[in-house]
């Protein structure tokens, strides 16, 4: 009868909280936030508004055509903090203040990185990304999810620095100064904190426990003493420890979703209210212990995944992204160098087209920088010896001679290419997990919800232990785990072998690649000349020196053979230079009009072609002079590659060229190869390609295949000696690794096999682990040990996994 009075009491218990639980639900809720609409309540606009600043949000965002904002999530707006809880927007125009933010500002465009800590879901960052459409001075905005970080690019005479906060902070998302660099330091120290005190009253209620579990406690005043002193230690660990998993919880029953810790935060309460009526009834001394353990346990796995992805991340350096290789020039002699070996002091050649890779000096030469890479406009802009030139900026127009200002560790160039993602290109992966996670949490609430009925009926007294440890080992953090994991290593160990992809998401697109196409001169041939071949009238020295002058500042293949060939002359200096991509190259040189390129470009037809070789042609003044001949030769290995990508793939090939030699020919199936093709055209060849049904991978040199990388799925560019990167693309990768290419999409694809592999075996745990949970033979301790072994052993199967298959797969 004990029992029965017991449980019978513990009902009621329940049954009262859910009745206050059901009555807080069912207030009137904000239409923005979601938050209850209490003595603040107003009617706007025929919507319900807990305050007059939600309701301010709403009217902003309803001028500006934005609330479609509010399809994406129920209630997904963030409160406004009062005017007491932010910095003063003052502050941000201090230059103390304003030069931790302002990464760059010129010719009036200002672009500034803002740590914002309110992001909390997909609205978030589609409002964060659409401020464009609520003031015409933001050009545009880029957010990073996982650093809560947003870059704007604005114009500053028309919205300066401080009202920009000011708006940031009307919508609900009010920059912080300096939480964001503090944060990106090392492991968060309120979760050490929180891991310590865990471990401190976990050991010390264990040890009260000790005298019951050895059966010595027949003192019934220390008995009882200690049960309350496990008591005393419980309150921290629910209103301590707990507050993160019951604040993630409350913030998905805010917006009516479902999210992986609104399972563990029931687990946490239902817990401690049966230990909490256990010991005041006199039925037992509880789970405290078990309480204790629990959070403990589930503190250690956060700090685990915590620092993985923080390992994950840096394990990825700015060598990996972007190996590039500069000219450094040594008194008169210049040598290809890697970016990342660059010093302050060195002295570097920018070329046309060619990004300036580190913060430099302007110190010869004319400098006409297009910040399009920075600011997303092309905003040329004169820079005279002795300005400062940012790295990103492109040079448009002739050789221009810098001295480095700062290493490449230094610059923000990696940021930049990373932020220059096409929205078609949004990875799919952390909405597919999350819904996963969705569906998951509720398909556990559904179980432990079965359980609870069918244990009342056989043994009311284990309704709650068989709840809790149902709701505990469920979950669903491996499978959070699994994917970023995966693909995170296959990043790495692609970047090892010189195919340096900009995010984890592209490896998702690479494995679904069924088409590749390529250019031909700079990419499936090498840079040096089998045979450079002049033919016309003897070239005088002097006009020799003018096609220097002109290849030496371009970065197409072509002109680099023709410099390298002609590299001891003394050429003149060239200005008014201008690249027309696909054509060639123009300028003046030594007081005469000089063109080399296209026959068409110079002003004379086509000339008969032999055995694929390439032609560059001579126009001075206006007058025809003749051609070189350049007699090119696949990369070593390419031939090869070829034939094995068509084992499983489709093959193209799109050049420029007339005519493809023999032995490249012989790699491509009959009617693969169109010649004669100008960036345009190869863009319209890939548009029809997907228009089939192809999913296609563009392998280019980034220069005249802009448009082609973009349109494609997934485009690579294929670099050597230049820092020509291009923005279109979604990889670069090493010319010497380029024979590898059958070896990375193998890589790409088996990639895909070990996430769904390891979701399985998520699964699987899960599976097991409630179905012994729902029989009774699991206690809530054990179960929290479970959880972060899963995890290890999620991660070290993903990890083992990507190894194995990139020694299989990329030799």
């Amino acid at each position: 009868m004990g029992g029965l009075t017991s449980v019978i009491r513990h009902a009621s218990i329940v049954a009262a909280l859910c009745s206050v639980a059901t009555q807080e639900l069912t207030r009137t809720a904000c239409f923005h936030c979601g938050d209850p609409c209490a003595d603040d309540h107003r009617v706007h606009d025929g919507k319900d508004f807990c305050c007059q600043g939600c309701a301010v949000v709403y009217d902003l965002l309803n001028e500006a055509g934005l609330c479609n904002y509010y399809e994406l999530e129920r209630r997904p707006g963030v409160k406004q903090a009062a005017p007491g809880e932010e910095q003063r927007a003052e502050l941000f125009a201090l230059e103390e203040v304003r030069s931790t933010l302002v990464e760059f500002s010129e010719g009036g465009i200002t672009r500034a990185r803002f740590h914002v800590p309110q992001m909390h879901c997909s609205s978030c960052i589609w409002l964060l990304e659409n401020l464009a459409r609520i003031h015409p001075a933001i050009m545009r905005s880029r957010v990073s999810f996982a650093d809560k970080e947003v870059t704007i690019t604005f114009r500053e005479q028309d919205l300066p620095l401080p009202e920009l906060v000011k708006l940031l902070r009307r919508i609900g998302y009010g920059p912080q100064v300096g939480a964001g660099r503090a944060r990106q330091g090392g492991t968060d120290r309120m979760l050490l904190i929180r891991v310590g005190v865990a471990g401190f009253i976990f050991g010390n209620t264990m040890l009260f426990a000790v005298p019951e579990y050895l059966g010595a406690d027949g003192e019934a005043g220390l008995k009882t003493g200690f049960q309350w002193l496990t008591v005393l230690f419980s309150i921290p660990v629910v209103f301590f420890l707990s507050t993160g998993f019951f604040r993630s919880a409350w913030a998905g029953i805010r917006s009516r979703t479902a999210n992986i810790d609104q399972p563990i935060a029931i687990g946490i309460v239902a817990l401690w209210v049966r230990s909490l009526h256990d010991v005041i009834s006199g039925a037992g001394p509880g789970y405290f212990d078990s309480l204790a353990g629990l959070l403990f346990f589930l503190l250690v796995g956060r700090w685990y995944q915590a620092h993985t992805y923080r390992a994950l991340r840096f394990d990825r350096t700015l060598d990996d992204f972007l190996p590039l290789v500069v000219l450094r020039r040594t008194g008169h002699t210049e040598e290809p160098v890697k970016v990342a070996d660059l010093v302050p002091g060195d002295r570097i050649v920018v070329r046309e087209q060619e990004l300036v890779p580190v913060d430099a000096i302007l110190r010869s030469g004319a400098g006409h920088i297009d910040n399009s890479f920075i600011t997303g406009e092309p905003l040329a802009v004169r820079k005279v010896p002795g300005d400062t030139i940012k790295a990103g900026g492109r040079q448009r127009g002739a050789a221009i001679e810098l001295e480095v200002l700062r290493t490449f560790g230094e610059s923000r160039l990696k940021q930049l290419w990373a932020e220059q993602e096409t929205t078609h290109h949004r990875p799919a992966m952390p909405r597919l997990i999350d819904a996963l996670a969705r569906r998951f949490t509720i398909a556990v609430l559904l179980v432990a919800t079965g359980a609870a009925l069918y244990w009342w009926g056989r043994d009311p007294a284990q309704v709650w232990p068989v709840v809790t440890a149902v709701l505990i080992v469920a979950c669903p953090c491996a499978l959070a785990l699994s994917m970023p994991f995966a693909y995170g290593h296959t990043v790495r160990l692609m970047g090892r072998r010189g195919l340096f992809l900009r995010g984890t998401e592209v490896v998702e697109h690479l494995s679904r690649i069924d088409a590749v196409v390529f250019d031909k001169t700079g990419t499936l041939t090498a840079r040096e000349a089998h045979q450079v071949q002049w033919h016309g009238p003897p070239l005088p020295m002097a006009e020799q020196e003018l096609v220097l002058a002109l290849a030496r500042n371009s970065t197409h293949p072509l002109s680099t053979v023709l410099a390298h060939e002609l590299r001891d002359l003394a050429p003149p200096q060239a200005s008014h230079l201008r690249e027309h991509p696909g054509h060639g190259i123009a300028a003046m040189a030594g007081g005469r009009s000089v063109r080399i390129g296209s026959a068409a470009f110079c002003g004379t037809s086509e000339k008969p072609r032999h055995n694929g070789e390439a032609h560059v042609h001579l126009s001075v003044n206006g007058a025809y002079r003749g051609y070189f001949s350049i007699l090119k030769q696949a990369r070593p290995g390419m031939v090869d590659a070829v034939h094995h990508l068509r084992k499983g793939l489709r093959t193209a090939l799109l050049t420029g060229d007339a005519q493809v030699d023999a032995q490249l020919a012989g790699a491509f199936a009959r009617g693969s190869i169109t010649t004669g093709c100008s960036p345009v055209d190869k863009q319209r060849a890939i548009q029809q390609m997907q228009e089939q049904g192809h999913r296609v991978l563009m392998v280019g040199d980034g220069l005249n295949d802009a448009g082609a990388l973009a349109q494609a799925d997934v485009g690579i560019t294929v670099t050597e000696t230049s820092a020509a990167l291009n923005p279109a693309s979604d990889a670069i990768m090493d010319a010497t690794a380029l024979h590898r290419l059958p070896g990375f999409m193998a890589m790409a694809r088996r990639a895909h096999r070990i996430v769904i592999a390891s979701l399985a075996l998520s699964l699987c745990y899960n599976l097991i682990g409630v179905s012994v949970a729902v029989a009774g033979h699991m206690t809530p301790l054990f179960a929290a040990i479970l959880m972060p072994v899963s995890s290890v052993s999620v991660v070290g199967f993903v990890t083992l996994g990507a190894w194995w298959a990139a020694r299989r797969t990329i030799r």
